[in-house]
């Protein structure tokens, strides 16, 4: 019974998550923040868009292995995630801030419903986090970060990929590492207990 009316629970939050940006109405003072904005390039404003939307994903997603994964690998990987990306997200706030763009305040859709599906994860949720949050999430990251820095209009825009790109690399390099012990790992779950 339980089941049944959490997959309807879920889906009714899935459908939530695809409605609600055509539910929001555009304020008057977004309004005038998206003219600003408008001074960015588009792929520049789509970058900065990307760049506070995969934050946003992976501090979300990370929040999620601290509450349920029994692995202190990734719960490391998880705090890592939170820590750096908070740093990053302020130094994308200001330079958001500094050229009139506002920045999104949350994940995408496609993200909120792998969130979702995270979050009702019970067996195999270290290893769904390491594939999503941790490889997939940062080969994705990896690859705006790295165009943004070689192909970014607006200087600062430029200076703020380059300047993150090493630590995207680095993410994927740890996220890699935490995906091949997760596939390893029988029960989805990785064998080193939480401290």
């Amino acid at each position: 019974m339980w089941t049944k009316h959490k997959g309807a629970a879920v889906a009714l939050s899935i459908a939530t998550c695809l409605a609600t940006p055509w539910a929001l109405a555009q304020s008057p003072a977004s309004a005038a923040s998206e003219q600003q904005g408008q001074k960015l390039d588009s792929k520049d404003r789509d970058f900065l868009d990307d760049a506070a939307r995969a934050g946003l994903f992976e501090m979300e997603g990370s929040k999620l292995a601290q509450q349920k994964s029994g692995s202190a690998d990734v719960k490391a990987f998880a705090d890592r995630m939170i820590k750096d990306h908070t740093a990053m997200s302020k130094d994308l706030a200001a330079l958001a801030k500094s050229k009139g763009y506002e920045l999104p305040t949350e994940p995408g859709t496609a993200q909120k419903l792998e969130l979702k599906a995270l979050d009702v994860a019970d067996s195999g949720f270290d290893t769904k986090f390491a594939e999503r949050i941790g490889s997939n999430a940062h080969r994705h990251a990896l690859n705006a970060f790295a165009e943004a820095a070689k192909d970014a209009k607006d200087p600062d825009v430029k200076k703020f990929a380059e300047k993150y790109l090493p630590m995207m690399r680095e993410h994927l390099r740890l996220a890699d590492g935490l995906e091949g012990r997760a596939a390893r790992a029988p029960s989805g779950r990785f064998d080193t207990p939480a401290r």
